[in-house]
């Protein structure tokens, strides 16, 4: 069982670093890492002592055979104690830095510095636990051996405790569903891997170094091995072992897969972006000369209106509707062209109160009638071209509204404002109909739409998540209990709140 743990974890690292090379990716593949060495050593240890019950022998290494193999290896005592030495003391540095780097806390952000000093306390523990030094202290200092066992125990534990208390806060604080469903998948991992971490913790290195010290070898040690279980005893070993394996290698798998998905996605809509943008530009251009031709026939119409004709009103009426026509298309065709063409987008603090101003103008253009509820924090800013960004919002509230009618009801499209860890969250709700589900994935495809209309191609979602992608911002739609749905704008936090009167920002 323990040996498949250690195997599946260092496989779950391996996939972790070649889905996405990334600062999380390294910190996750380094847990993983350090505690299979951890695992690994203990293992070792086991083996080489020899004198457990057949069910624990059964447990750690499948059959005897293979824990006989373990045991003639060839490996020193020194090498092995500094085996786990180095995977029981960088596990929690690890886990520590992984949940700093998920904790989003305004407290915490300000205190991220603290993350480099987080490394001492490993580095002075490898340092004085590393062979040649570790027997000279033992033998000049002979109340080292537990002094120095205490002082590692005591800070592994607090790191171990402090990352899961950071990770526990961060969880509870995750207002947003989507984003606590995907913080969920990596706290269960980190947790279940702690907690099968802290089942071995006891092992000292030291307690490998003094092998045949019986005083010193069973300070703490791996408890279990120091009695005889019984059979409860040994079914409970299992349950937990199995419980925290299934947990943590079940949600680092799932953690993986989402990041491949996620990638291949991001790198398919990219795909169909670029696809857009080039196909768009040559249609553009090509209708264009076609309408322009269409123009110089309208005219020629025209100039023929003043020879004799059977019916001068018939042709009149032609040559309007045929000019109505080609202004339409050529107007339509500039919106195009304007969508899918590179934008010069210019970023500076701009007030929620004065994107909910413009946006709520060009929504009343459209729709005098429509019902609108805006309820923005007027002393909150992001960084944003207004005018961009306002844009970006009045295709949601349109698609909203639409939405909504088409649904029956005449309740207001709410844009409202909240903020979420490090985001500035920006959200549209409306009561239509929702999305189905197999729709979700595509809405924000240039040219996809749910509406079987000419006067609509599919390029208003499309259009708002490209505005707010070059916002360095995020955007999510899910469907709303009770129907309707819920478009999220998720911006990088500017400043958290600025005065009323000029602007300034708040110390």
């Amino acid at each position: 069982m323990l040996l498949l743990l250690s195997a599946g974890l260092f496989l779950g690292s391996l996939a972790v670093l070649i889905v996405k090379k990334n600062r999380e990716s390294l910190l996750l593949a380094g847990m993983c890492l350090t505690l299979t060495l951890f695992l690994v050593g203990v293992m070792l240890v086991i083996a080489k002592r020899g004198g457990v019950s057949r069910e624990v022998e059964h447990f750690l290494f499948f059959s005897r055979d293979i824990r006989l193999w373990l045991q003639y290896r060839f490996i020193t005592l020194d090498q092995m104690g500094y085996l786990i030495a180095i995977g029981r003391h960088l596990f929690p540095l690890f886990l520590l830095e992984m949940a700093v780097h998920y904790s989003m806390s305004a407290w915490m952000r300000k205190l991220i510095h603290l993350r480099y000093w987080a490394i001492l306390l490993p580095a002075v523990t490898l340092v004085l636990y590393w062979p040649k030094l570790y027997h000279r202290l033992v033998a000049s200092f002979p109340w080292g051996q537990s002094a120095l066992y205490y002082f590692s125990w005591l800070w592994v534990i607090g790191y171990v405790l402090l990352a899961l208390l950071l990770l526990a806060i961060e969880f509870f604080s995750i207002t947003i569903p989507f984003c606590r469903r995907q913080f969920a998948q990596i706290a269960v991992c980190l947790a279940s891997l702690s907690a099968l971490y802290l089942l071995y913790s006891g092992q000292d290195p030291g307690q490998v170094y003094s092998f045949y010290s019986y005083d010193y070898l069973w300070i703490r040690g791996v408890g279990y091995l120091q009695y005889s279980l019984t059979v409860p005893g040994y079914a409970l070993l299992v349950i937990i072992n199995t419980i925290c394996g299934i947990l943590g290698l079940g949600s680092l798998l799932r953690y993986t897969q989402d990041l491949y998905v996620r990638d291949r996605a991001d790198v398919a809509l990219e795909r169909k972006f670029d696809v857009a943008k080039t196909g768009a530009s040559a249609f553009v251009h090509s209708i264009k000369n076609q309408l322009l031709a269409n123009r110089v026939l309208y005219k020629r119409i025209r100039a023929e209106l003043g020879k004799p004709s059977p019916d001068l009103e018939k042709l009149r009426a032609y040559t309007d509707s045929l000019s109505s026509g080609n202004d339409q298309l050529i107007t339509r065709s500039e919106e195009l062209y304007r969508t899918v063409k590179a934008k010069s987008v210019r970023l500076v603090p701009v007030g929620l109160d004065r994107l909910g101003e413009i946006t709520q103008e060009r929504f009343q253009k459209k729709y005098p009638e429509g019902k609108l509820l805006i309820q923005l924090d007027g002393t909150v800013q992001v960084l944003a071209d207004e005018n961009y960004l306002s844009e970006a919002l009045y295709n949601l509230l349109t698609n909203g509204w639409e939405a909504t009618l088409e649904a029956g009801r005449t309740d207001p499209v709410e844009l409202i404002s909240h903020q979420e860890r490090l985001y500035t969250v920006l959200e549209v709700r409306d009561r239509g109909t929702g999305v189905a589900p197999t729709e979700i994935k595509h809405i924000f495809e240039p040219f996809y739409s749910g509406k079987n209309t000419n006067s609509n191609w599919g390029m208003g979602l499309y259009h708002a998540h490209t505005i707010v992608r070059s916002h360095l911002g995020t955007m999510r739609v899910e469907n709303r209990p009770g129907g309707g749905t819920s478009f999220l704008i998720l911006l990088p936090r500017y400043s958290a709140r600025f005065r009323e009167k000029g602007g300034a920002p708040l110390s």
